[in-house]
């Protein structure tokens, strides 16, 4: 368990980390080498391909992977059909659909959706005559955060510790934990390793680094949790999963394995944090503060949660607004 740092990251530092990660994106993209096509079917398009790439601009080196390998298999097979490189013949609603239809029956009807999704938002940014229509607005009226109930939460502690291996019981746990313990983002969750684990002020922290970087403490019972991790198997992934740079679902395929009740709730790391997030909120922390460290920059967070806070009775609303 290493010290934590005296000062938090400063904006500038986040700025720097950012361009990096765009630079290591360009890179990708222009040194792209699909393992999956003939050199001879890559060759003649990988130019074209490329640029196409570096004007979607993928903003870090896991979107870069995927963005090439989605856009790199499309491309060879629109010219092995006889068409030219010209992104006004290839990136056209027919085009996708075709090609979904034809060239990836191999694939998982999930898996299928993605790719059609991601080939026609690439087609729609990178071309001007095709006939994409307008993106509709996202209607996001039926959006709902829900935490966790404290019988839920139970019961996955409860899942989690029974689970059949050490490495699932371990797996689990520490998801669990991370979550209710500190209410990290998905990316921050795989990203954490038992390094990021510090003291201050008494207390065990995770020291979160990335576009909302920030030291949160971490609430018991799950700083018990990750301490007993750190000591058993330090320098390593908290979640003792180490994600694939390309892999599109990393906590899913973390949590495929876990073996889950009929009775289960359901595993959502947004349900987790929310749950994190209503419980400070219960508690009366400062929002600014509890802003800073759940990382969010608005209100709209605390706006969903509103509906699952205990209400207050009148006379200690009224005494609570009066102090002096």
């Amino acid at each position: 368990m290493s010290t934590a740092p005296s000062e938090c990251s400063s904006g500038t530092e986040s700025v720097n980390r950012h361009a990096e990660e765009l630079a290591h994106a360009t890179n990708v993209v222009r040194g792209y080498r699909p393992n999956a096509i003939r050199p001879e079917h890559w060759a003649p398009v990988a130019q074209f391909t490329c640029q196409v790439g570096l004007d979607l601009e993928p903003v870090d080196r896991r979107r870069a992977t995927e963005t090439m390998r989605t856009l790199s298999q499309f491309v060879v097979w629109a010219h092995r059909q006889g068409m030219p490189l010209d992104r006004e013949a290839i990136f056209t609603p027919d085009m996708v659909e075709r090609y979904i239809a034809v060239a990836c029956g191999h694939l998982a009807e999930s898996s299928r959706a993605t790719r059609r999704s991601d080939l026609r938002r690439f087609s729609a940014a990178v071309t001007r005559k095709a006939p994409w229509p307008p993106r509709a607005q996202r209607l996001r009226g039926d959006y709902a955060i829900v935490p966790y109930t404290p019988a839920e939460v139970a019961r996955l502690l409860e899942v989690a510790a029974h689970q059949r291996t050490a490495l699932q019981r371990r797996r689990l746990t520490a998801f669990l934990a991370l979550g209710l313990g500190t209410g990290v983002y998905p990316r921050e969750a795989r990203s954490a390793t038992t390094d990021d684990l510090v003291e201050r002020h008494g207390r065990l922290c995770l020291n979160i680094s990335g576009e909302h970087a920030r030291l949160v403490p971490i609430s018991p019972p799950h700083d018990t949790t990750l301490a007993e991790i750190c000591s058993t198997d330090p320098a390593t992934p908290i979640l003792g999963f180490a994600a694939k740079e390309w892999d599109r679902a990393p906590l899913g395929h973390l949590l495929e394995d876990i073996d889950r009740p009929l009775d289960c709730p359901d595993l959502k790391a947004h349900r987790l944090r929310a749950t994190w997030l209503l419980r400070h909120l219960d508690n009366r922390v400062h929002l600014n503060g509890l802003a800073q460290m759940a990382g969010v920059s608005s209100w709209k967070t605390f706006g969903h949660l509103m509906a699952y806070l205990p209400l207050i009775d009148e006379e200690s609303l009224f005494e609570e607004l009066t102090r002096r």
